[in-house]
């Protein structure tokens, strides 16, 4: 081989070696763009309270009934049923009852169980088959129950952990928050608050 073609060989190489480091070591000046992350709406969204109890009827003068309304707000879930787990004191409320309210058009009771002596009330229920789920607020239920007249009684109705909401295209409970019913019983005028349930 001529030293010309040894030169030019050489010369190839510096070349192609010199454009390759060129390459590998350019500075990257492409500009990025942050990715937007979407806020993700939480699933849970639907609220259950107590409403103002109001006395119904008085049956005598030592005995109150009470109306006490179960209240519903879904936010975004397309409410499908409702299971209450409730716990009130056997010794102070009696003829407890409960029923579905105006909610639910046409509400299916799959369970209703109260225990007189312990407390414990479970009730669920919710749309037909062919129906669909109900967004809204509302009256989802109705508790039903009497008091001894005369004598003012502090006394608390509350949501057991087992209360479930269920809503279309969920698998889990919808059950945001349950709040906490506290009144005064026995009295012509009762004072109900609500507080969450801790």
């Amino acid at each position: 081989m001529s030293k010309r073609t040894l030169f030019l060989i050489f010369a190839l190489f510096l070349i192609t070696f010199t454009l390759l480091m060129m390459v590998v070591y350019q500075p990257q000046t492409s500009k990025t763009t942050p990715i937007a992350t979407p806020t993700i709406e939480p699933v849970a969204q639907t609220i259950l309270s107590f409403g103002v109890p109001e006395i119904a009827t008085t049956s005598s003068t030592t005995t109150l009934n009470y109306s006490l309304p179960v209240n519903i707000l879904t936010g975004k879930n397309k409410v499908s049923a409702v299971q209450l787990e409730l716990q009130y004191d056997p010794l102070l409320l009696t003829n407890v009852k409960i029923t579905a309210d105006s909610f639910f058009t046409k509400p299916v009771v799959l369970i209703d169980q109260i225990d007189t002596k312990t407390g414990r009330i479970s009730y669920a229920f919710g749309i037909g088959p062919t129906d669909q789920g109900v967004v809204g607020s509302g009256s989802v239920a109705t508790l039903t129950f009497s008091a001894k007249a005369g004598i003012p009684e502090k006394t608390a109705i509350i949501f057991l952990p087992k209360t479930l909401v269920t809503a279309e295209g969920v698998a889990e409970s919808v059950l945001k928050e349950a709040k906490l019913g506290q009144f005064t019983i026995g009295i012509l005028n009762s004072t109900p608050s609500a507080a969450p349930i801790q």
